[in-house]
């Protein structure tokens, strides 16, 4: 989403951050250590006196005087990144004055910097109750109720801030992310394409933009448009001397295909290097360490560097997630043969022994918690206990990370053989799929791993999912093997789980019966 607003406007539109409201003194140079406010010293008995001498006017002003002061001195710490002090300070003029709109919106945006985004969302509501056609306060209560999942409320938000201000850019933009995450992905890029009217070269609505495309399934559209992701202030390029690989033949030439991006997403767009095989160079891959063994498989790679490493020479490069638009991918076009990954020969994870026939299953229920909608896309463990009482089913954990503990936290040993601390990277992880019958998985990196594998999966998918699952679809033109398991609404995952305990108790009955 566009910064938050604040009072004397600092513009710039960078995602899931927040602009305050400036507006008195100049900002003084920032120190090179940044330094605590004063704690406030109680008043002498001389000045209590004074105090009490005064007429009710007198005193209205001075506290009215005094917390403009305030304001002006949180908002320093506001500049210099000193959240907590800022928060305090402004608090503090509010007592002073409590009919101060612009100071309840900069605490507004110091408190959702804090994470306190219940209390910053007070603090704008507090702001617009006091000066209700403030466009931008609009704005930053609908990001905090994005934030927190009130969708239609934060649409309804960035809808007013759209009528009071329809000539900012990031009114429009943020009511596009906020239709998105609805589900209504038409009016969305009307919104971005009115932000790119007013401003066209805004790097997040064209980013934005470029989701939605692929969402809507207009894959070549979307991957031109994507990009625009090194625009982004939090994504900037690589780099490199060489140039940037066009798609030409390389007769005998060494391109670098460099990650980028998580492990699905690698997973995902490995597919593409045996088509850049083709081309006639030599390819190095690189990756992050933990898929470096599995990728070392895949038909085409000449070496795999772990990220961070030196890399060796080469002559052209290319970013993973832009082969697809090198390519030409359409819908019609994806490259979908499976399996396109294997797990290495050597040190194969094997399953633990059994005499049982039963369906085995393998099961993920959280990615990484530092993936910003992991709040959306992970669940938990007490959904997939929903399918634990089903009869000739063996279930197999493949989480990794804090949420491993889940499994004993909840008292669920007994039906589930606990696997991901055991595996040290994908490649284990791949041997323990490829000896299943069945993933089950939310929609994180074990997805796209079963689906590479070739490997039925299926996945269960928050409303209304990532650009690469489409919209309304229970099928993936990327993997065959896979099948969409979709809220209806936001948040709905009993849904979800009821649908996977009747398709995975069928499935049980045909496998018995065979």
């Amino acid at each position: 989403m566009a910064d938050d607003q604040a009072s004397n406007k600092p513009k710039r539109t960078i995602s899931a951050t927040m602009k305050p409201v400036v507006g008195t003194p100049a900002a003084a140079p920032a120190p090179q250590t940044p330094t605590a406010a004063p704690a406030p010293q109680p008043p002498t008995a001389e000045q209590v006196a004074t105090w009490q001498a005064l007429e009710p006017d007198q005193k209205l002003a001075l506290r009215e005087r005094e917390a403009v002061r305030m304001f002006g001195q949180g908002l320093e710490h506001h500049r210099r990144g000193e959240t907590e002090d800022t928060a305090r300070i402004y608090s503090q003029a509010l007592i002073l004055n409590p009919n101060f709109p612009d100071i309840y919106n900069n605490l507004g945006v110091a408190l959702r910097t804090l994470g306190k985004l219940e209390a910053s969302a007070a603090c704008y509501q507090r702001s617009l109750a006091l000066n209700p056609n403030n466009g931008g306060s609009y704005t930053n209560l609908g990001n905090v109720l994005r934030a927190l999942g009130r969708l239609d409320v934060a649409a309804a938000s960035h809808r007013r801030a759209v009528e009071l201000t329809p000539e900012s850019a990031d009114s429009h933009y943020n009511l596009g992310l906020a239709l998105r995450d609805l589900g209504d992905t038409d009016e969305a890029l009307q919104c971005f394409a009115k932000t790119l009217e007013l401003t066209p070269d805004h790097p997040g609505s064209h980013w934005d933009r470029s989701l939605a495309l692929l969402q809507k399934g207009d894959l070549k559209g979307g991957f031109e448009e994507y990009e625009w992701r090194w625009k982004q202030t939090s994504n900037p390029p690589r780099g490199f001397q060489q140039p940037e690989w066009d798609g030409a033949e390389l007769k005998g030439k060494t391109i670098l295909l460099h990650q980028e991006q998580g492990f699905g997403d690698m997973i995902q767009f490995a597919r593409y290097i045996p088509m850049v095989k083709e081309r006639g160079g030599t390819i190095i891959v690189e990756a992050q360490p933990q898929l470096s063994r599995l990728f070392s498989t895949i038909d085409g790679v000449g070496q795999v560097v772990n990220r961070g490493s030196d890399l060796p020479k080469f002559d052209v490069y290319a970013p993973m997630m832009s082969l697809a638009r090198i390519f030409g991918t359409t819908l019609d076009t994806v490259p979908a043969a499976v399996p396109y990954l294997k797990p290495p020969d050597q040190h194969a994870q094997q399953l633990p022994a059994t005499m049982s026939k039963k369906l085995k299953v393998g099961i993920a229920w959280a990615g990484r918690p530092t993936h910003k909608n992991d709040a959306n896309r992970s669940c938990s463990f007490s959904h997939f206990t929903e399918l634990m009482g089903l009869a000739d089913i063996t279930f197999y954990s493949l989480q990794i990370g804090p949420s491993v503990g889940d499994i004993a936290a909840q008292g669920c040993e007994a039906f589930v053989t606990e696997l991901g601390s055991k595996m040290n990277d994908f490649a284990d992880t791949a041997a323990v799929v490829q000896q299943l019958d069945l993933v089950i998985t939310v929609d994180t990196a074990v997805a796209h791993l079963a689906g590479a594998l070739g490997k039925p999966v299926w996945v269960a998918a928050p409303y209304p999912g990532d650009w690469r699952w489409m919209l309304e679809r229970e099928d993936s033109p990327w993997y065959p093997t896979l099948r969409l398991f979709r809220q209806p609404a936001p948040g709905d995952w009993k849904t979800v789980f009821e649908n996977l305990r009747r398709s995975l108790t069928e499935l049980a009955a045909t496998t018995k019966g065979e």
